[in-house]
């Protein structure tokens, strides 16, 4: 193990692998891989709390089949929707868990639910190291997070170390007091070589993948998501309307959500030609719809990251996102593998697409620009050697 960040004299460190008890809301499909491959760590004895399986707004198949271990704790998930749905968990049981467990280091995805904050409480109690693993940003304003404010400020001044997703949710460690010199990066990622491999194994049947959908227009622009309100959705269809006399295109809309009937309606009511709401997709039938696009598009008006733009990246597309989507920061290089526009911009979301799609060489260099950034920095190895870093500077500080 090694750490950029030496700290002077150091605790002695536990023989044998090091206990890492991981404090996690739910199973998403996209942390399995992460967690499967921090747990295979040779110096890493991982176990996963989950605080629940899922929530109320996701689809996803939740079972886990997990090359690590985990258990998901007995509690309440209280749900607040705004734009959104935010679940606030109580699991008590975590205190018993992490007493009984006895780990080296405690690993909180976050500092929101009351589970993370009893975690942060045992680690402090028993003086074991706690590190926070962070994708906030300052574009999620809301009203608990201003309540909770003051005891978040606490926890992330008084951990050992923290992890950071990404440029702006370092910034936001930052802004809530965080030492610079405690934060390391693992950026959000997915199984990114799976959608890599996959996509070149398709792509020779990107034809007959579009007639399968029912597309028979020349060129595909792909959303990928929850069709609900902070996606700026309505500004991508706006952006598409203006676009459409100008290319044989369609617009493409895989997912599902509060905002689905909505949108369908906007578009028959306006006479929008060729756009197609497949509803969700689960995630292992997703990179066909990479494949057959061309374009792919996040607009979102709040977006902590969006691994949508990673897996996009991975099978070799331009992209374009928001300044308010928390990845736009570190994956697109605004003009070299695609464009970061203004949130609620519809006209600089078509004069994106525009530029992508009347210049072939364009959008072709630009996806092979997106994959080769994320065979550079933005894979699973990648974030784990962040959460590695991490776990070395925590371990290592002066007792």
């Amino acid at each position: 193990m090694h750490s950029d960040n030496p700290a002077g004299t150091a605790m002695p460190l536990p023989a044998g692998k090091i206990k890492i008890a991981v404090i996690q809301n739910i199973a998403s499909p996209y942390i399995i891989p992460l967690f499967s491959q921090f747990a295979a760590a040779p110096d890493v004895d991982l176990q996963v709390y989950l605080m629940a399986l899922s929530e109320k707004n996701r689809e996803w198949v939740t079972g886990l089949g997990a090359d690590f271990k985990y258990k998901v704790l007995p509690g309440l998930s209280l749900n607040f929707f705004r734009k959104d749905l935010f679940a606030f968990h109580i699991n008590t049981s975590i205190v018993r868990e992490l007493i009984k467990n006895d780990p080296d280091i405690v690993f909180s995805s976050g500092y929101s639910s009351l589970t993370n904050q009893l975690a942060f409480l045992y680690a402090k109690l028993y003086k074991k190291p706690f590190i926070v693993w962070s994708e906030s940003t300052f574009n999620e304003p809301n009203i608990l997070r201003t309540i909770s404010l003051p005891l978040v400020k606490f926890i992330v001044r008084n951990c050992d170390a923290l992890v950071a997703c990404g440029t702006r949710s370092r910034e936001y460690l930052v802004h809530l007091g965080a030492r610079t010199d405690k934060i390391f990066t693992a950026y959000c990622t997915v199984d990114t070589d799976s959608f890599k491999r996959q996509s070149g194994e398709l792509k020779p049947w990107k034809e007959k993948l579009k007639e399968e959908i029912g597309i028979k227009n020349k060129s595909v622009i792909l959303y990928v998501g929850q069709l609900i309100e902070r996606k700026g959705l309505k500004y991508l269809i706006k952006a598409y309307t203006k676009l459409k006399p100008e290319f044989d295109a369609a617009l493409l809309m895989v997912g599902g959500g509060m905002q689905k009937d909505e949108l369908a309606e906007l578009c028959q009511k306006d006479n929008i030609r060729d756009v197609f709401f497949t509803g969700y997709i689960q995630l292992e039938a997703l990179v066909k719809y990479y494949v057959i696009s061309d374009i792919f598009v996040l607009p979102s008006l709040e977006e902590t990251w969006g691994r949508v733009l990673n897996e996009a990246m991975a099978c070799g597309l331009p992209v374009i996102s928001t300044v308010k989507a928390g990845a736009s920061a570190d994956l697109i290089k605004n003009g070299l593998n695609g464009f970061v526009v203004e949130d609620k911009s519809a006209e600089q979301l078509y004069q994106a697409m525009r530029k992508i799609l009347s210049d072939p060489e364009l959008k072709q260099s630009m996806g092979s620009e997106s994959q080769q950034m994320i065979d550079e920095r933005f894979k699973i190895e990648h974030a784990v050697a962040g959460f590695m870093s991490a776990v070395d500077y925590a371990m290592s500080k002066p007792g």
